[in-house]
Parts: structure tokens; C-alpha cells; sequence
């Protein structure tokens, strides 16, 4: 009994030593890995997280695909998120984005319960805020592609908005809107 004791301790102890030389997102990437097992992500590097799970996402989360959290129950997201495709938070309970986000294709938060969105946010792709209670844009938004905010509470656009596509309203009335705007398509009413 006394070998078996004197073998597991230095075990233990590498274990251990192991663990804290592993990069911080080797545990998110091992989340990844690890719902491919009850098909949650592909070979694509896709992640799709059903409605009816309740999970806690590891931080920080790196996504090599698309991530879908449409109709998710999470009220939280980790607070560095890196998705490689397109970030769906549809009809979500999630109030917040991360602090660091980093998406490589377009961010859909329609019907969420997203409620403000970060300063200088980045988006590549489109962004959809449609039907959304949100009542102000951030200053020095930038959206790559086309920006939908049908049925939200937004009155103005903000100081510095970029928007390379259109600007979809859906029927809202903008009250004003900063000099310093700059929108690559139309505004359609």
C-alpha cells in the first residue's frame, strides 16, 4: 500500500503542474471538443447549443465556425468570445455582449433581450437589433455589412456610425442623426 501511495503523490504533483502551464483557453477549446460528443458542434467547427440545455460557457470561448445560441436560456455570455463565423443570439435571454468580442461574420440579436450594446463595437458582417428593446446605438459603431432596426426603441443614430451596407428601419422614425455618420447604402424607411 505504502508504493501505491509514493506513486500517485508525484502524479498528482505533475497533474497539477500541467494543468497550470496550459493556456487559459485550452479549457475552452476542450468545451468545444467535448459537446461534439452529444452533437452540439460539427467537424466544421460550428457550435449549436439547444434551447432546452442549461450550461455555463467556459472564458474565454473560442468558436472556429459559426455559433448558434438562437432561443438559448443563457442570460450570459463568457467575457472573451472569439467566433470564427457568424454569432446567432435570436430570441436569447442574453442581455449583454462580451466585453471582448471578436465575430468574423454577422451578429443576428433579433428578438433577443439584449438591452445596450459596447462602445466602438465591431461588426463584419450585417447586424440585425429587430425587435429588440434597445434604445440607443453606441458611438463609433462600425458594421461591415447591412444594419437592421426594425421595431426597436432607437430614435437617433450616434456620433461616428460606419455602416458599409444599408440601414434597414422597419418602420421607426430617427429624430436625428449625427453629422458624423457615414452609410455606404441607402436608409430604408
Amino acid at each position: 500500500m505504502q508504493n501505491l501511495t509514493q506513486c500517485v503523490k508525484p502524479i498528482t504533483t505533475i497533474a497539477l503542474v500541467i494543468a497550470l502551464l496550459i493556456k487559459p483557453d485550452a479549457y475552452a477549446n476542450q468545451f468545444v471538443l467535448d459537446v461534439k460528443l452529444l452533437n452540439y458542434s460539427d467537424s466544421y467547427g460550428n457550435l449549436r447549443i439547444p434551447s432546452s440545455v442549461q450550461l455555463d460557457l467556459p472564458d474565454p470561448l473560442n468558436v472556429k465556425g459559426n455559433l448558434n445560441l438562437e432561443k438559448s436560456q443563457l442570460t450570459r455570455l463568457p467575457r472573451s468570445l472569439t467566433v470564427g463565423g457568424n454569432l446567432n443570439l435570436a430570441y436569447s435571454q442574453v442581455t449583454q455582449l462580451p466585453r471582448k468580442l471578436k465575430v468574423k461574420g454577422y451578429i443576428n440579436l433579433a428578438h433577443s433581450n439584449i438591452q445596450l450594446l459596447n462602445n466602438g463595437l465591431q461588426v463584419t458582417g450585417d447586424l440585425s437589433l429587430m425587435g429588440t428593446n434597445i434604445k440607443q446605438l453606441p458611438p463609433y459603431l462600425y458594421v461591415g455589412g447591412n444594419l437592421y432596426l426594425a421595431h426597436t426603441k432607437i430614435t437617433e443614430l450616434p456620433e461616428y456610425l460606419t455602416v458599409k451596407g444599408s440601414v434597414y428601419l422597419g418602420g421607426i422614425q430617427i429624430k436625428k442623426t449625427a453629422e458624423s455618420i457615414n452609410i455606404g447604402g441607402n436608409i430604408y424607411q
